[in-house]
């Protein structure tokens, strides 16, 4: 299933005015369609589970959303229009890699950006190729491509603001406020809540595209005895997954768009905020140490800065552990 730029603004205009007919002739000019192809935009967003009446000669209504929580056309609709990143949305049932197929779909194409999501996944994988568990309709899984206008060595701000998209999100549409450790795991409970890999094609001069996988924990996975990790709630009911996926892409989109504007400079500022790793005990591990000492600080290039032993390090790419506060 796709969404496309025609269906998710005649969502837009439909769902404006719910139960109320929309003519014909006004969809036409808004959507710069023929009355042909908006019957047949109808049609598609009816596939996707929307409830529209059409009155022969006149028009359509808007009767109902669907109630499938991850319809493509409804998160596009919920994202404001001047967000390139979701005038494509493919849903899948079933995919070994939202970032595999998103690089591939991408890179078959021109445009500013675009959105893979899936039910489930069954290569699911992290940082290192470490595997991520995706059970179908427990989590929100999809990766995100775009072309930055960032330079390579800058990369890491990706995760950052990914970090900041997810927390943000999580917190507007669920009330709770998950704690980022660097790079850009999240944590509730200190029990992982979301993983995010940023994987880029680059040159020595720039980015030529990026894609941002996210995984996200929402329900409780059942009971088979397998410890997912945190979840934003128990209750099915209580997170539409869709409203969720909308308002990280757009956060995403405003904090990677924000790069070209400052440099950096305010996602740095809001994530030296909002990051619990620093002024940590940590021991961060790379492929050569394991490397003790207490985080001070987030450098100009997403970069971890770390006290200890009387030196300071820096460490662009690594694995972090907090220390467990001692009981007195």
């Amino acid at each position: 299933m796709k969404s496309r730029r025609a269906t998710i603004e005649l969502c837009r205009l439909l769902s404006a005015s719910p139960g109320v007919l929309i003519s014909g002739a006004y969809l036409s000019s808004e959507l710069g369609l023929s009355r042909q192809a908006v019957w047949k935009t109808v049609g598609d967003l009816t596939e996707e589970g929307f409830d529209i009446s059409s009155v022969p000669r006149e028009g359509y209504i808007m009767n109902g959303t669907p109630s499938y929580d991850l319809a493509p056309s409804m998160i596009g609709a919920l994202i404001p229009p001047d967000c390139p990143w979701a005038e494509e949305i493919y849903l899948f049932d079933s995919l070994a890699s939202t970032q595999e197929t998103a690089k591939k779909i991408g890179r078959r194409t021109d445009g500013d950006g675009l959105v893979v999501i899936a039910e489930e996944q069954t290569v699911g994988r992290g940082r290192r190729d470490r595997k991520w568990l995706s059970p179908r309709g427990r989590g929100l899984y999809f990766s995100v491509f775009f072309r930055p206008r960032i330079p390579p060595g800058r990369l890491q701000l990706i995760n950052l603001a990914a970090a900041l998209a997810v927390r943000e999100a999580v917190n507007s549409c669920c009330g709770l406020l998950p704690d980022i450790k660097w790079p850009n795991d999240l944590l509730i409970g200190g029990k992982k809540l979301c993983g995010i890999l940023s994987e880029a094609s680059a040159d020595s001069e720039r980015i030529r595209d990026c894609c941002t996988g996210i995984g996200l924990n929402v329900f409780a996975a059942g009971e088979d005895g397998t410890d997912y990790g945190a979840v934003l709630s128990e209750d099915r009911g209580a997170v539409h997954r869709g409203t969720l996926c909308a308002a990280i892409i757009e956060n995403l989109y405003r904090r990677v768009d924000g790069l070209g504007r400052d440099g950096g400079a305010s996602l740095l500022s809001d994530y030296r905020e909002q990051c619990s790793t620093i002024g940590k005990r940590v021991s961060v591990l790379t492929e050569d140490e394991v490397f003790p000492g207490t985080a001070a600080g987030i450098g100009e290039d997403g970069e971890l800065i770390v006290n200890g032993g009387g030196e300071r390090r820096t460490f662009c790419a690594a694995d972090v552990v907090h220390a467990t506060p001692q009981a007195r």
